[in-house]
């Protein structure tokens, strides 16, 4: 892990992730916040977001939702930055999907 620098790339890559999702979706009603340190993300959404699992699982991504209305991330810790910006092609379009609809 040393010889490999995984805790410098989780770093560096976690903070472009972090960076990418903030730009796409902060602003979005519904979204209250992106938060996380290197590769563990929460997208805290201000509703219920369970279906989001099997909606992003049909889009190719495994993701969990902690506390009702948390989308949880944590890839492996030897993500780069190209497969960051695919979870973030892949997931801002599930979410803002979401976010539109009307609530129940």
């Amino acid at each position: 892990m040393l010889a490999d620098d995984i805790m410098g790339n989780a770093a560096r890559v976690g903070a472009h992730l972090k960076a990418a999702l903030e730009r796409e979706l902060m602003g979005v009603r519904g979204v209250k916040e992106v938060r996380g340190l290197g590769l563990m993300l929460g997208i805290e959404l201000d509703r219920h977001c369970g279906v989001i699992l099997s909606r992003a699982m049909q889009a190719g991504l495994l993701l969990s939702v902690t506390a009702d209305s948390v989308i949880r991330l944590v890839p492996p810790l030897i993500l780069t930055e190209t497969e960051a910006d695919e979870i973030v092609s892949l997931l801002v379009p599930v979410i803002k999907t979401f976010l539109s609809e009307p609530q129940p």
